[in-house]
């Protein structure tokens, strides 16, 4: 054995005692520093957290926060992309672009959010509801109903989401062409416009 043979094997004993000692130091340095701190926990159910915008709970339906219309299509964008077949929409017999019923099996959902990605009108969303406990498998089918929002809950989560409304969007295209009145009863004054989108929020274009 050699004499580096020798000094490694009497000084491991040493390092391996100063490095537990260091971590030790680590665990009781951050039990101290909590310990000043404010507890971090809720006391749920009593206090409700609050989730990010983007959080991928139980799904519904939308409806158009200024005049209450349901916001469905019945273009089945939901249904052709739903990778569990969780999703089923009836189209009307006679009326286009609109659905008679709308089902969602949350038990086979698994909460990805690609039908609220291709929804072309914002309908179907992921709320922040995730109380969804249920005594029935058949209870977690949900149909156009029990689905859809009041348009309270929808210019809610419109403004959570930071969507755009159907008005918002005219409006917002009536100031980007000034030469084109938005398309509302008797059209709408260039100065109306632009005080409906100082009311939103958007700076209307420079008129020509």
């Amino acid at each position: 054995m050699t004499v580096l043979d020798s000094l490694v094997k009497t000084t491991r004993p040493i390092k391996q005692t100063i490095d537990g000692l260091y971590n030790i130091f680590l665990g009781m340095f951050t039990v101290v520093k909590h310990t000043t701190r404010d507890p971090i926990t809720t006391q749920y159910p009593e206090k409700m957290p609050e989730l990010y915008p983007r959080s991928r709970h139980r799904l519904a339906l939308n409806v158009d926060p200024d005049t209450g219309e349901h916001l469905c299509i019945a273009c089945k964008q939901c249904e052709r992309v739903c990778p569990d077949a969780c999703i089923s929409v009836i189209s009307h017999p006679t009326v286009k672009a609109k659905s008679t019923q709308f089902y969602i099996d949350h038990g086979l959902c698994m909460f990805c959010g690609l039908c609220t990605e291709v929804c072309p009108t914002d309908c179907i969303i992921n709320t922040v509801d995730f109380e969804m406990s249920e005594e029935t498998r058949e209870d977690l089918i949900y149909d156009i109903k029990k689905l859809t929002l009041t348009q309270e809950q929808s210019r809610n989560y419109f403004e959570l989401k930071e969507y755009k409304s159907k008005k918002q969007k005219e409006l917002e295209k009536a100031a980007a062409d000034p030469s084109k009145k938005a398309p509302a009863e008797g059209g709408i004054s260039r100065k109306a416009v632009e005080a409906g989108l100082k009311a939103i929020g958007v700076e209307a274009a420079p008129a020509a």
